[in-house]
C-alpha cells in the first residue's frame, strides 16, 4: 500500500503498525519513526518558524488566518508522482498541519482518487480510536487492537501507582510563552492520570491564552514548558520570557525549583509515545515514587530542581 501521511500524529500511529516503509509521502514535521524521513516532503509550512521569534510565529499564525490564507504548501506535482492509494490527514488542528478542505482539493486533482481517512483525537482515550481506525484502513486491525490492549494495560498500571501520592501538585503545561497559552485537548487529561492537577488547560478543547495574573493566581507547583513543536534546546533559549516575568520568583513551582523543559514530542502527538508522556509527567510530579526521566525527555531550567 502507497500511503501519504500528512499528520505526524498518524505518521507516528503508521509506524507503530508497522507500516513506516509503506508511507511514500509526508509532511515536514513527520519525522518518526525515523525511517520516514526517506520518504519526500509533500507538504510544508509558508512560516519559517526557525527563523521567528515566539511573538512573531504566533502573529504570523493570526494573520494568514485574518486573511484567509493557508499556512501549508502542498507539492501538487510529487504528489501526482507519488500515486499514493491511501492519504492520511487531520481535522484537528491548521496550526499543525494541512488543513482538511486544502488537502481534500489537492486530491482531487489526482487522475486516480485514494482513500482519504482523517484521524483527529481531542481527548486521551481517543487515541486508541484513532489506532484502530488506522488498522482497518490498513489490514492491520489486528496489530492496532494488540497493540491498543498493551498501551491500556501501562497506563492502568501507571494509575495505580498514583493513585495513593501524598497530594495531586497544580500543574501549569505552557503550551506557548508569547503570547501565554495553557495546553488542551489530552494534555490536562494527562495531568490527571499523571497524578497532577491542571487548573489552566481546558480538557478537549485548544490551547488557550492566558495571562501572567492568571498564573500568579493559580500559583503553580509544577510548570512543564512544552512550546508546541519546539526543540528542548530552543525552549531553554526561550525560558526568559518566563523567567523575566514581574513576581516570577513567588511562584511556588519557582520556589520549589520544579519548573522542566520537556520534550514535546511525548506529549503533542497522539500516539503510542503519549504514554512515555505520561510517565514522564508521573516522575515529575512524584519523584518519591518513580525514577528521574532522562534528560532527553526532561530538562530542569532552574539549578538544584529534582530532576
Amino acid at each position: 500500500m502507497r500511503i501519504c501521511s500528512f499528520f505526524s500524529s498518524a505518521t507516528e500511529l503508521l509506524g507503530a503498525l508497522g507500516l513506516s516503509r509503506s508511507v511514500v509521502g509526508r509532511s515536514e514535521h513527520c519525522d518518526y519513526p525515523p525511517s520516514v524521513r526517506r520518504a519526500p516532503i509533500v507538504v510544508r509550512s509558508r512560516i519559517a518558524s526557525s527563523r521567528l521569534s515566539s511573538r512573531d510565529i504566533h502573529e504570523s499564525v493570526q494573520s494568514m488566518r485574518r486573511r484567509g490564507e493557508h499556512q501549508y504548501d502542498i507539492d501538487r506535482a510529487l504528489l501526482r508522482r507519488l500515486r499514493p492509494e491511501l492519504v492520511v490527514t487531520q481535522e484537528l488542528c491548521n496550526v499543525c498541519a494541512a488543513s482538511h478542505p486544502e488537502v481534500l482539493d489537492a486530491i482531487r486533482q489526482l487522475s486516480r482518487q485514494p482513500r482519504v481517512v482523517s484521524v483527529t483525537a481531542r481527548r486521551f482515550d481517543e487515541l486508541f480510536g484513532c489506532l484502530e481506525q488506522l488498522g482497518q484502513a490498513t489490514g492491520r486491525a489486528h496489530r492496532a487492537h494488540t497493540l491498543n490492549a498493551r498501551l491500556r494495560r501501562e497506563v492502568e498500571v501507571l494509575e495505580r501507582r498514583v493513585r495513593h501520592a501524598r497530594g495531586r501538585p497544580r500543574v501549569w503545561c505552557a503550551e506557548w510563552l508569547d503570547p501565554l497559552m495553557a495546553a488542551g485537548h489530552w494534555i490536562p487529561e494527562m495531568v490527571q492520570r499523571a497524578g497532577g492537577q491542571d487548573g489552566l488547560g481546558n480538557v478537549g478543547e485548544d490551547s488557550s491564552r492566558i495571562t501572567w495574573d492568571d498564573v500568579l493566581r493559580y500559583d503553580p507547583e509544577v510548570i512543564l514548558v512544552m512550546p508546541c513543536s519546539f526543540s528542548m534546546t530552543r525552549t531553554a533559549r526561550e525560558f526568559p520570557l518566563l523567567a523575566n516575568r514581574p513576581r516570577w520568583n513567588t511562584v511556588s513551582a519557582v520556589k520549589a525549583k520544579r519548573v522542566y523543559a520537556v520534550n514535546t514530542a511525548f506529549f503533542h502527538r497522539q500516539g503510542p509515545r503519549l504514554i512515555t508522556g505520561l510517565k514522564i509527567m508521573a516522575a515529575l510530579f512524584h519523584p518519591d515514587r518513580f525514577s528521574a526521566p532522562p534528560p532527553t525527555r526532561a530538562r530542569a531550567l532552574l539549578k538544584h530542581a529534582s530532576v
